[in-house]
Parts: structure tokens; sequence; C-alpha cells
């Protein structure tokens, strides 16, 4: 059967989908952190036009695309590059049977979850069995100082590194500017009684100051509030003025000044839409928790935090900085608080599938309990590791309390909140209503549970020992988003979650990366192994499609994959995939994936691409609606020339 997908595809509706649903994040795929999700919106739009006839109308599609029928009832979806599952858990919400494989066991785990989660509500009440059990061993490293009873509850602790210069070995405070935190009034900002509050270098005393002030008067001293020790990227030592990097100070590993505690309110006060904070100094009590009760517990601890920390090739962070294992990434408290919590969670028995989810939810803090956190201080949120993909130290670093009950992210509490919305099957979405506008509505898209199958595999070396399925078990199309030629190196971000996992399981093999003398030909063969892999074990001449952007010489690597697996292509189409990425948006940033669908040689005879497989075509029909960047039409010609010389004419079959 020609499909829909094959014959017209709606993809600039289908991109404003994308770009619709971005403000309002379904739930299904929000239990942990996976750095490449593609648009549920796309892949939902992918599914059904894959398995819809060429004759279906476009309103067909879109009807279907709202409904909540399970449309690929019976069918079964492969995707060999999982990742954060997208395409499986959209074909699970259609009805289908959904298998996949990734070589990265916490992709695994996450895919687990999202095809099999459990009942919210058991969830919920394991994980308040959970906070009690952590309040009760563990509480008394966030405690407040003596004499503090007026139920206010410590949520993060603010510090600075202590450096050292490397020429005169004089100690002093890194710092970019003296103000901690502002409250000035913007949306989804906390409130405070002080529009700025700041800090002294020297004696480390806060100052509240109106929102127009510029200058603090503090030990004999006036210094402006933009005042560093810090600029360009370089460390001013105050004593000789020599400048160091933070690779040369190794800044990641250096005492820490703790300069202030922000706390919330007690339980039930009025927090509101816009919750009440207020920041105190640190007191020498606030000082001896940092380090004293914990290292004990940590001590006891028997795990490996001493597994070294990898890096990619082309970024030494966070080693550059000093941190060089996996316990160097927290301090004493935050190893204490993820040891007990996963422990508990090991030990306590619940239902595997809420084991899991607790497993999860403890994981997804560990972005937020780590000694890279910074600080958005104009809102009054901790900014955590991987806000912007990579590892990143900021100057103002900021430990939270993660069993704060009430506020803040990356708390425990904000985390089994997130996950028990997870295995619920209700989700804010968009579709295309019949006047042809995007209408956001609330969706009930039940998740198939049963007969899911995912595994801790290499999708590039599949085809070399498994036999193929037998017939009846074949699966009706592949789906899938391969890894990117231009990568990030996704293996090395996520050992900070694999590090903590029971049994601490290795990666099944070599993630998908441009390798070697011949970075392209590597890369190219071995996607090439998995697109065959993937087509032999779909029913004879199935649709594979996958989504795919890049340079030159990485779309080149795309044409090497596809005669490695014998494959022609059927349709190509641009989608937004990366809508408005805030600020790493630029006139060079690539925001459309190609998606490239195609059939194996056998199915249609060689033919001529269509007139409309053109960028000018495309970017007319893209415009004014949506923003087409030049790196974007770069994107399009490349792989319009990859397409065009393996092109196959849908319907035009091949002669037996």
């Amino acid at each position: 059967m020609v499909s829909l997908l094959e014959r017209q595809f709606p993809y600039r509706d289908v991109s404003r989908l994308v770009a619709a649903d971005r403000r309002s994040p379904d739930p299904a795929y929000q239990a942990h952190r996976w750095w490449a999700r593609r648009p549920p919106a796309l892949l939902r739009a992918l599914l059904l036009a894959a398995t819809l006839p060429a004759d279906s109308t476009q309103e067909d599609l879109w009807r279907a695309y709202a409904s909540p029928e399970p449309h690929l009832r019976d069918m079964t979806v492969v995707d060999p590059f999982l990742g954060g599952g997208t395409t499986v858990v959209e074909a699970a919400r259609l009805g289908a049977r959904a298998r996949g494989l990734d070589v990265d066991p916490l992709a695994i785990l996450i895919n687990q979850h999202q095809l099999m989660p459990p009942d919210p509500a058991d969830v919920l009440t394991a994980g308040r069995q959970l906070v009690d059990h952590l309040a009760a061993t563990i509480g008394h490293l966030w405690a407040a100082p003596d004499g503090a009873d007026d139920g206010w509850t410590a949520l993060h602790y603010f510090s600075v590194a202590a450096v050292t210069c490397r020429r005169c070995h004089h100690q002093g405070p890194l710092y970019r500017s003296l103000v901690l935190a502002r409250s000035v009034g913007h949306a989804g900002s906390v409130v405070r009684d002080a529009a700025v509050t700041a800090f002294c270098p020297d004696c480390l005393a806060l100052h509240n100051c109106e929102e127009a002030a510029t200058e603090i008067r503090c030990c004999g001293t006036t210094r402006r509030l933009d005042d560093a020790t810090f600029r360009g990227a370089r460390y001013s030592c105050p004593a000789c003025g020599h400048r160091s990097s933070h690779e040369a100070l190794k800044s990641g590993a250096s005492p820490r000044i703790l300069l202030a505690v922000e706390e919330t309110p007690a339980v039930g006060a009025d927090t509101a839409r816009r919750p009440r904070r207020r920041i105190r100094p640190a007191t020498d009590a606030d000082r001896d928790l940092v380090h004293g009760p914990a290292t004990e517990v940590t001590a006891a601890m028997g795990r490996a935090t001493g597994i070294p920390i990898r890096t990619a090739a082309n970024d030494n962070r966070p080693v550059n900085f000093g941190i060089t294992t996996i316990g160097e990434l927290h301090t004493p408290r935050q190893l204490a608080y993820l040891h007990t919590a996963l422990a508990w969670v090991a030990t306590a028995n619940p239902d595997t599938a809420v084991a899991r989810a607790l497993r999860l939810a403890v994981s997804s803090t560990i972005t937020s309990n780590n000694k890279l956190c910074g600080y958005a201080r104009d809102y009054g949120r901790l900014a955590p590791l991987f806000s912007i993909r990579a590892f990143s130290l900021p100057w103002l670093t900021v430990e939270l309390n993660p069993l704060n009950p009430i506020g803040g992210r990356g708390t425990l509490a904000a985390a089994l909140s997130r996950i028990a919305r997870s295995c619920k099957d209700v989700a804010r979405r968009h579709i295309v209503a019949d006047d042809g506008r995007t209408s956001p509505v609330t969706v009930t898209w039940t998740r198939r549970r049963e007969s899911h199958s995912v595994a801790c595999a290499d999708a590039t070396t599949e085809d070399d020992d498994r036999p193929a399925p037998d017939a009846r078990d074949r699966a009706d199309i592949c789906i899938t988003d391969p890894p990117y030629f231009d990568f990030i190196p996704y293996d090395t971000l996520s050992q900070i979650y694999r590090a903590w996992l029971p049994d601490q399981p290795p990666l099944s093999g070599s993630p998908l990366l441009p390798h070697g003398a011949e970075p392209v030909t590597e890369f190219g063969t071995r996607l090439g192994r998995a697109l065959a892999h993937a087509a032999s074990v779909c029913k004879e001449n199935a649709l594979l499609a996958f989504t795919y952007k890049g340079s030159d010489i990485a779309w080149d690597a795309v044409g090497l994959a596809l005669d490695h697996a014998k494959l022609s292509v059927t349709a190509l189409w641009p989608v937004l995939a990366d809508p408005h990425m805030g600020h790493h948006t630029h006139e060079g940033n690539c925001e459309y994936d190609i998606v490239v669908v195609t059939r194996p040689m056998t199915a249609f005879e060689p033919g001529t691409p269509p007139d409309d497989l053109d960028v000018a075509h495309w970017t007319a029909a893209l415009r004014p609606a949506l923003r087409v960047s030049a790196a974007d039409e770069a994107n399009m010609r490349s792989a319009i020339r990859i397409a065009a010389p393996r092109w196959a004419t849908p319907g035009n079959s091949k002669s037996r």
C-alpha cells in the first residue's frame, strides 16, 4: 500500500502544531530528562500518515490525529534508536505494539516507564513513604539554625568558589557580580521583601537594596553592584592582577564560600501563584552542615562514587573544571540524599513498575542536586545542570534542599508529582481544527500498556548474528530518529545518571558517532547497518522513515547509509522540530528536520523526483507563518541533493 506520507504530507500544518505545543509540555515525556526528543506532534502525524492509504485526505489525517481511537491497533512499530521514546509512546497511544533498541540503559529505563507506567496513586503513596524515610534519616542535614522557630525552611544555599591564584597563591572569592537575587516583578518570579539582595565580598554581610541601587557601602568601602573578579571568562587576582581561566584554577574543585540561604515559608502559608521567599545570611551552623554530618553518611555509602567522568572528544568539561569523578560532581549532602533515597527504593520492595518510577524520580533530581547548578536571579529559580545541554560552571552555585516540601525546581516532591502525572493519559495538546487553525485541547490518548518490547542493544550491529523474525512477528513500519552526524555526545551526559542505576549497567555498544580517519564512511556504514536491520524486521517492502538534519557531509553519510541498506527515497518533507530555542536561537540555528521516507529498493522502480521537491517551494509554503533560516535552507538543499538520485516513484511497483 502506498501511504499518504508518500503522496502528500501537510508539513506546514504539522510545523504549526509543533510550534504551538512548545509551551505546553506533554506530561508523558516529563518523567525524566532526555536531550533530543522529537516533537510528539510530528511523530503522531508521521505514524498516522505512514499508515493511511495514499487516497486519504488531509481532513482524514486531522480527524484521526484528534481522535482517541487506537488507529494502529494490531500493528507493530519499530524504532532502532529509541532515545527519549517519542515514536514508541505515540505509537502506543495509537494502539500499536512498540519495539525498540538503544545502547543507553537510561533510555531503556525511561521507555519502560513511558510505555508501561504504574498507577499514579501507587507512585504517590510509595513516594510519601520515601519522603518520610528521608526526613527521618537525613532531614537533619538541612536543619534550621538553633533558635529559628518561625517555620521557614531552607531551599537554596548560595556559594562562590574560593580560588587560588596560580602566580601569587593568593586565595579569594570568584564572582561576576555582588547581586544574589532581584525581585523585579517578572511573570513567574518569586516574591521577596527586598528588590535587590547583594553581598560584601570581604565580610560576607548581606545588603537589601532598592531596585535603582547601583552600589553598596561595607567594610569602609563603596562597591558597585557589578563589581567582579571574573570577567571575560577569566579570574583577575585582586592581589597581583594575574588572569586565570576556570581550567587553570580548577574552580569546580575549589573550596566553597557559603554566602546565604534562601528559605520558603511554612507549609500552608500563602504561597499563591507567586511564592514568597526570603534570603538570610549563612550562619556558622549552616556552614557546619555543609560538610559535617553528611560526611558520616557518605563514608558508609559503599557506592562507587569514584567512577571517572568520561568527556567528549571535543569538550573536556567538567574534568577541566577539576571535577573528575561522579562523586566529585556532588556535595556530601547531595551524595547522602541520592544514596539514601535509592537504597530505600532497592530494599522497600514496591511493585516493579512503581520502583522504576521512584528510581526515575530520584534520578531526575540529579541535575538539580550537583555542584554545577546556577541561579536565575531575576526569577528565583535554580538553573539545573544541562540547561544548555552540556556541562557549564556558574560563578554563583546553588545547593538545593531536595526535601523542601513546597518550593523549588528539582526537589523530590516536585519530581514525584511530575512522574505521577507522566503515568496518566491526559495531556494538553494542539490539533488542527476544521477552520484550519491550531486549537489547544485536553486529550485523553490512552496508551496501550502490553506487548511492548524495548532492549538495550546496538542497532548498528543487530543485523550481524540474529535471524530475521518469523513473518507473523514482523513490524508494519519503522519510524526513527537516528543520531545526527553533527552530534551532541549524549552518552557523556547520561553517565551522571547511569552511575546511580542498579549495578551501574554499561552502554551496550558504541554510540553512533563519526569516528576514525574517515568519519563519513564510518558513520554512514554503521547507520546503514542499523537501517538494514530495521528493514529486515519489518514486513516485505515496509515503509521506513526517519528524521534528520545536518551539514553537507552529514547528508553524504546518509547517502552511504541508504545505499548500504538498499533503500530508495519515496518522499522528503521539511518539518519544524526545534522551534524557537530561546536564547539559543540565531540565524545559524537549524530548526527544521527533514523527514526521509524510504522503501526497500525491491518495492518500486527508480523514478524522477516531483517538481515541488524544491527549497523555494518548501520555504514559500512555510513562510510567512513560520521562520526559515539560512541554515534551514542549506539543510534542505543537502537533503534534496542526496535524495534525488535515490528516488523511487511510489506506486510504480517493480514487476515480479
